[in-house]
């Protein structure tokens, strides 16, 4: 028993430093350097698993190593896993608000009635949708205005005024996609400039490095670090897409990143985050299993700029996609 509590007391202030240079390495250097990416799009709350047998034990045998389990359990939580917490209500935002939706639709494979019963029932204006076969035919209703072009699409209650569109390199695919549609919307609130985003995914470059054989391959990386590359370009490219509108701006869709991420954090710092403004929880929109193990994420945002702020927002109920869909509240700016 003597020689168990050292022990004990080792493995705790051991966690502590493990979990704290963990929380360091994805905030610094993910999406910069592989192993801290695979850290960034990983199972990250697998990392909280010692806190069950840890936790017990200094209970029964040492409590005062409550106190640096309970700053390892705060790191878990919020930095690492990212729990958002709000303070305050921004529902006292002036002007008229705005409803955006925005889902993946993983190819058209999600129950189209359960996705038009969610935008009919919650007064849905605009719809930003991803992975769009030329098949899809969303049931709404009649009337509603509708912008596609190859896998993205902008459907909105009132007049679209199209506007560009950013292509880049989504790999493995040789050719370049669809990255970012525009289109004003002349909404009896006001106009805005809506931008539905499909950014390139981190996936292809992640399962390149993680090998069945040996686990994690390092001679891999190269693929990841070319893609993480690419998601760097795209994301500039379609964040340079709004940023001279004179209109209010409204983004949406899968970008494919977590807020953690550092191109997230420089292509996107300078906009409304509407979910780490008025939202609190961690926000995941993403489910996905490597091997059987979950992986939930928050990929899925909307941001806002010049004017546009948040209100509100929330992860819909599942839809038969591995993405919710997510609903966003937005108050224009008072008319001058």
């Amino acid at each position: 028993m003597q020689t168990s509590k050292p022990i004990l007391s080792s493995l705790v202030w051991l966690y502590l430093v493990c979990i704290v240079a963990a929380t360091l390495l994805m905030w610094a250097l993910g999406d910069r350097w592989w192993p801290a990416t695979l850290l960034l799009f990983g199972p990250r709350w697998m990392l909280g698993l010692p806190l069950v047998a840890l936790i017990p034990l200094a209970l029964f045998r040492r409590r005062f190593l409550l106190l640096p389990l309970g700053l390892s359990l705060v790191v878990f939580l919020w930095p690492l896993l990212g729990w958002n917490v709000v303070l305050g209500s921004p529902s006292a935002a002036p002007g008229a608000s705005i409803r955006v939706l925005s889902c993946n639709t993983k190819d058209g494979h999600i129950n189209r009635d359960a996705l038009a019963a969610l935008i009919t029932n919650l007064s849905v204006d605009v719809v930003a949708l991803q992975e769009l076969p030329k098949w899809f035919a969303l049931p709404i209703l009649p009337g509603w205005h509708a912008y596609r072009e190859h896998g993205v699409a902008i459907y909105s209650r009132y007049p679209l005024e199209r506007g560009k569109a950013v292509w880049a390199a989504h790999p493995p695919h040789l050719n370049k996609r669809l990255s970012g549609l525009s289109a004003v919307v002349d909404a009896p609130q006001g106009k805005f400039l809506f931008c539905a985003v499909h950014l390139p995914s981190a996936r292809y470059g992640l399962q390149n490095v993680i090998s069945r054989d040996v686990g994690v391959d390092p001679a891999k990386a190269a693929m990841l670090k070319g893609e993480t590359s690419g998601r760097e370009h795209a994301s500039m490219l379609v964040a340079s897409l709004v940023e001279f509108s004179h209109l209010p701006v409204v983004v949406a869709g899968d970008f494919n990143m977590p807020r953690q991420s550092r191109i997230f954090r420089e292509a996107w710092g300078g906009f409304h985050d509407v979910f780490e403004e008025t939202a609190s929880g961690y926000g995941w929109t993403f489910y996905d299993e490597y091997r059987g193990i979950p992986v939930p994420l928050s990929i899925d945002h909307v941001v806002t700029r010049n004017g546009a702020t948040p209100r509100d927002f929330m992860v819909g109920p599942d839809i038969y996609s591995d993405h919710r869909p997510i609903i966003a509240d937005v108050a224009l700016p008072p008319a001058e």
